[in-house]
């Protein structure tokens, strides 16, 4: 379950159970003493709770324990999930967000009594979910209960709430018919867009269901005059605003021109990595910060990149700039990451995380990014140029020396195609090349083997990774990143 999540389960012993099962399905393997550590209880609590899920989840997991710990094992999602979601039935907050997202005005005695609490027990719960709110920048009322703030905060908050937050049995969710209205009033027209996007189909439906929600409870948008002007003139934001009479005549709400335009912002300030042409677009018609190249460059300029294709990298990272720029523009907290994305990415290599941080404050008085959001703007920056340094990392060629059962070494070839042979060329060296001056003529960029004798037999120039006869997860790693030290981990 997403952390934020966390704060309006009002049960302590299911939120218990809630962060503890976070953890597992992360770690998959851990000890009592590490879990007790980690989320602050009780060992004698968590082995209560160990026997309590493998229970109540039956044969949906597997848990089981050893000399070195406990392991975790989803053996049917979807029972499992099921029955996650089972736990959180009577929970009250849950409900009241649905209530505030469907503009129901229900005062806290009326909640209360309606759920059969006191009503300062009710109260109370609901001061849980304050600092939650703070963070996207809202308050909460209480007569009726409500959530105040701007209109863009309100409507990221419910975005990540119901779409990017973990299903509940109180999910909200589009109709599927929104889906057949799009499908069949743009047919043959979807596909060839010039600007593009990340997002996928279902947070699209939510921005635009979410939308549509709001602006039936008289609650608008308003953008400042450029985003709106830049949009207006896009090709693909004609497409998307022709679904206007559409939706009036199927739903009878209608959408203003500012309001689809606010649609178009959240597609498009979802950037990719796959085509550059895209992203050149993008940046001719949005980018109003010129100082943004000599930051692109100043970042390239590291003699790391000298084999990288720097033409390339520039329109990406000039793109993701001026899409956060344009976030900021509109509401600071659109920027705003999950605390699961800060974990993902800190997780995965906290160096290149801390080195991005330097970079950003250096160049703070030019992009002027939100305090309260800058830690926000460091992790996707990070997940960002981590998807870069993957899809475009330089092509080098590696040389395997193998030896060893004639399936051992057929099956580390194999490996080495599906780890490897989609970034890199490889070269396995047929037995009569196998000679000093063949193995220094290769102009290879590594040679990998999991032979130690060819370390000692050969004076070898370039350099070498020495696997186990049977590779490890760990050897690859070793190699993965001798080909590109900017790869830590797999963290996406």
């Amino acid at each position: 379950m997403r952390e934020f999540q966390m704060a309006f389960i009002t049960s302590a012993e299911v939120k218990r159970w809630m962060q503890v099962l976070s953890v597992m399905e992360q770690e998959r393997r851990f000890t009592i003493g590490e879990l007790s550590e980690r989320l602050a209880i009780s060992q004698r609590t968590l082995i209560k709770d160990i026997q309590a899920f493998k229970n109540y989840f039956g044969t949906s997991i597997e848990l089981r324990s050893n000399y070195s710990g406990y392991y975790f094992e989803e053996r049917n999602r979807r029972d499992y999930q099921e029955k996650k979601e089972q736990l959180l039935e009577n929970e009250v907050l849950f409900e009241i967000v649905g209530n505030v997202f469907w503009g129901k005005d229900f005062t806290v005695a009326d909640l209360a009594h309606q759920h059969s609490y006191a009503e300062s027990t009710l109260r109370r719960f609901l001061l849980r979910i304050r600092p939650v709110l703070a963070d996207y920048e809202l308050t909460l009322a209480f007569n009726p209960v409500n959530f105040l703030g701007e209109e863009a905060n309100i409507r990221k908050f419910f975005f990540d709430f119901y779409y990017s937050s973990e299903q509940t049995p109180y999910t909200i969710r589009p109709p599927e018919d929104l889906h057949t209205l799009v499908l069949n009033e743009l047919s043959g027209k979807l596909g060839k867009y010039e600007l593009g996007t990340g997002i996928t189909i279902s947070a699209f439906y939510y921005q635009l269901y979410i939308a549509m929600v709001r602006v039936h409870q008289n609650h608008f948008m308003s953008l400042p005059e450029w985003v709106k002007v830049s949009i207006y003139q896009e090709k693909d934001f004609q497409l998307l605003y022709s679904l206007q009479e559409r939706i009036k005549d199927e739903y009878e709400i209608y959408l203003s021109k500012e309001e689809f335009a606010w649609i178009h912002l959240s597609i498009i300030s979802k950037r990719t990595i796959h085509r550059v042409d895209q992203e050149q677009t993008f940046n001719q018609r949005f980018n109003r910060w010129k100082d943004l190249q000599f930051i692109v460059s100043d970042y390239l300029s590291d003699p790391f990149f000298e084999q990288w294709d720097t033409d390339t990298l520039e329109p990406f990272m000039t793109s993701f700039f001026i899409s956060r720029l344009m976030n900021e523009a509109v509401s600071p907290v659109l920027n705003k990451e999950l605390e699961e994305i800060h974990w993902m990415v800190k997780k995965s290599d906290k160096q290149i995380y801390e080195a991005h941080k330097q970079f950003l404050l250096k160049h703070a008085q030019v992009l002027s990014f939100s305090a309260q959001y800058f830690e926000d703007i460091v992790v996707s920056f990070t997940a960002y140029m981590n998807l870069l340094f993957h899809y475009y990392q330089p092509v080098k060629k590696v040389l395997f020396l193998l030896e060893g059962d004639y399936l051992v070494v057929q099956s580390i070839r194999m490996q080495a195609r599906v780890l490897l042979g989609e970034y890199h060329k490889l070269l396995f060296m047929p037995l009569q090349e196998l000679t000093p001056e063949h193995l220094n003529d290769a102009h290879v960029d590594l040679i990998v083997t999991n032979y130690r004798p060819y370390l000692l037999d050969y004076a070898l120039d370039t350099d070498c990774v020495l696997m186990g006869s049977i590779p490890t997860a760990q050897d690859w790693a070793r190699v993965k990143h001798q080909l590109n030290p900017l790869i830590e981990h797999e963290t996406f």
